[in-house]
């Protein structure tokens, strides 16, 4: 955690000094994630729906920007037949992009994830032995408006490392089934946001 502060830090402090146009606001809005999964053992799994909120830091470089923020998510899905797995997030995202128009804008970079806290699964079925990083690494991409003070975002956001690992072992039966698999988290996120200052 301390190295990732440090690192913000620094790409605050150097888009701050060498930036033609400084932007500062919160964004807040609503995702929809779900688990993907590397094996077959449960059917189906379904989406979650979860908040997101924060702060953001935008500034122009020779006609690009750079973007990095500091954001609350909940990542996760529903087990088919077990239960909600969902997962808190405190997410650094670290984009760059170019506006259009001065009105759209595209951008795309990596985002830090660190675990904050875990929704355990209960179920008396299940003995659930799961667990789960604490921090990730994961990509996010999409598109925004501008409009004044106002903005409007929409992203892609998924996992290039694991989530963790997620074990369950059913005990309702003579011969137990244990179900076992790592796991990366795939998020839309919808986010309206409001420039507080701009320098």
């Amino acid at each position: 955690m301390k190295k990732i502060i440090l690192i913000c830090s620094l790409i605050i402090l150097v888009t701050t000094v060498k930036s033609q146009e400084l932007d500062f606001g919160m964004r807040a809005g609503f995702t929809r994630s779900s688990m993907v999964q590397n094996f077959a053992d449960f059917a189906n799994t379904g989406a979650n729906n979860g908040f997101t909120g924060g702060f953001y830091l935008k500034a122009k470089l020779l006609g690009f920007f750079v973007m990095p923020e500091i954001m609350y998510n909940k990542r996760g899905g529903d087990i088919q037949g077990i239960g909600t797995l969902s997962t808190h997030y405190i997410d650094v995202p670290l984009l760059a992009g170019k506006q259009f128009f001065k009105l759209f804008r595209v951008n795309a970079g990596p985002v830090l994830q660190y675990a904050i806290a875990n929704d355990q699964i209960s179920n008396p079925n299940y003995v659930n032995n799961s667990t789960i990083n604490n921090f990730v690494v994961g990509l996010q991409a999409g598109v925004g408006v501008d409009l004044f003070k106002f903005s409007f975002d929409i992203r892609y956001d998924t996992n290039i490392s694991s989530s963790g690992t997620v074990s369950f072992i059913a005990n309702n039966s003579s011969a137990l089934q244990s179900y076992n698999y790592s796991t990366r988290a795939s998020m839309w996120i919808f986010s309206f946001g409001y420039r507080f200052i701009k320098i």
